[in-house]
């Protein structure tokens, strides 16, 4: 329910002068390599369902920046629980009233510049570091340790953007000492 009354809202935020119904949101941008992320968002606020449609998004690379569903999904979740000003509960039933269309792909790199764009499709806030940096150490036998690297997060309409902030995606809660030093 609160995903269908945040579209409704965005519908009658948006369309108050024109008094429509449904609402188009779009926004694109780059991968460095110059692979392109499309998105169009039609949101119809009398049914209160949206579809996120990825076409005319590059297709797949044969490096590591591409998304699969998953992660497509989790973007998408994460944005509009963000958006809503009150927790919900972390479900498939958030996703009910949104369909999506998207080309294939596959790694949790482009993540953050799909948040990014989900982000600016929704006039929502500035771009972050666009990017899941990474570290990874370890022997590959009895030691192994990933986390991501902060970056910086977009300025919003209430907020000053950050430099050297964990933002969306690699907001990760890091391994414990004692997890590490038990291994």
């Amino acid at each position: 329910t609160a995903v269908k009354d945040l579209l409704q809202t965005i519908v009658h935020s948006l369309s108050k002068k024109e008094n429509k119904e449904k609402v188009r949101l779009q926004a694109v941008d780059y991968m460095d390599d110059g692979s392109k992320i499309c998105l169009c968002i039609d949101i119809d606020g009398q049914e209160r369902k949206a579809k996120f449609d990825f076409t005319g998004t590059s297709e797949q690379v044969w490096y590591n920046w591409n998304a699969p569903r998953s992660i497509t999904y989790s973007a998408i979740i994460y944005c509009l629980r963000a958006m809503i000003a009150h927790e919900i509960p972390l479900n498939q039933g958030c996703m009910r009233p949104i369909e999506v269309i998207l080309p294939r792909g596959g790694n949790v790199l482009t993540s953050q510049r799909l948040v990014d764009v989900i982000l600016r499709a929704f006039h929502a806030c500035a771009a972050s570091q666009g990017c899941m940096n990474n570290t990874t150490w370890g022997d590959n036998q009895a030691t192994s340790y990933y986390e991501t690297v902060a970056g910086g997060a977009g300025a919003g309409p209430n907020w000053h953007g950050r430099s050297g902030v964990h933002t969306h995606m690699t907001n990760t809660r890091i391994t414990d000492p004692e997890i590490l030093e038990k291994r």
